[in-house]
């Protein structure tokens, strides 16, 4: 006899969807992941001097709708769970995308039918355009990179690049959905990536500016950007809309500073993806 299809979604076998699926037992599975996501933020982003969280009062709105349950223990498990699977996958062919991985899995498919560029393919695309580089002179071998996805979803097609370019580089992402854009600032910190930014606009419209986040070893954590004046992604993505002065695909020097002071080098900025 047949197995009757169903739309409920089953779990894979790893811990950390078990047990982001305890919750939704509970709760809808797009808000736990959702809250899990912000919560996990928080979590990387310590005051030293206060020793909580520079986001604690995000974190305490988002936690108290599970303060009656006991499932909110669950959250702090999740967390450790997906460390513990993202440091097993840290040098697989399939990238460690965990997160990537569990929203198009789980929730995409039967919200907006979301889905990633494979990991695969994004490390063959880096390799190829790092195969193409050219260089006016051997100083622009050691400027830093500025690389930019327009649409990063996850983060997954950054990821791919760091492991090819480097993880000194600078990184910069893009998507409208803010929920990708936490996503891939998560993954980004996680991974060690901290010259880098993500942020929730759309691309196509170079004035527009929802929230952004900053990866940084110092300060440590994943700071919110909530002005887009304080963005430097912003005012990069602004100026990629002037009428260009270049050949595609090459390199340019652009104006605003980067993370790391640079008084008579602006770094340079790879149209990657």
């Amino acid at each position: 006899m047949a197995k009757k299809k169903t739309d409920t979604p089953v779990p894979s076998k790893n811990q950390f969807t078990e047990t982001l699926f305890k919750l939704a037992h509970r709760f809808p599975l797009f808000q736990v992941f959702d809250d899990f996501l912000t919560m996990s933020i928080a979590a990387c982003t310590q005051n030293p001097v206060t020793k909580l969280s520079h986001y604690e009062d995000e974190y305490v709105e988002t936690i108290v709708r599970y303060k009656d349950s006991d499932l909110r223990h669950e959250f702090p498990k999740a967390f450790a769970a997906l460390i513990n699977e993202m440091e097993e996958r840290v040098d697989s062919d399939q990238g460690n995308d965990v997160l990537g991985e569990f929203f198009e899995q789980h929730i995409s498919n039967g919200r907006n039918g979301q889905f990633f560029t494979p990991y695969h393919i994004c490390k063959v695309m880096a390799l190829l355009t790092h195969a193409d580089r050219e260089y006016d002179s051997d100083a622009d071998r050691d400027r830093p990179l500025r690389i930019l996805d327009p649409s990063c979803g996850s983060g997954r097609m950054l990821l791919a690049g760091s492991t090819v370019y480097g993880r000194g580089h600078e990184y910069y992402g893009i998507d409208v959905d803010r929920t990708c854009v936490k996503m891939a600032a998560l993954n980004l910190f996680l991974n060690g990536i901290w010259h880098s930014e993500v942020m929730c606009a759309n691309a196509l419209q170079p004035d527009d500016f929802v929230i952004a986040y900053r990866i940084s070893l110092l300060p440590f954590g994943i700071f919110k950007i909530e002005e887009k004046e304080k963005s430097i992604l912003w005012h990069l993505q602004k100026n990629s809309f002037r009428k260009p002065t270049h050949l595609a695909g090459s390199l340019i020097t652009t104006p605003v500073a980067p993370f790391r002071e640079q008084p008579t080098d602006a770094g340079t900025q790879l149209d990657l993806f």
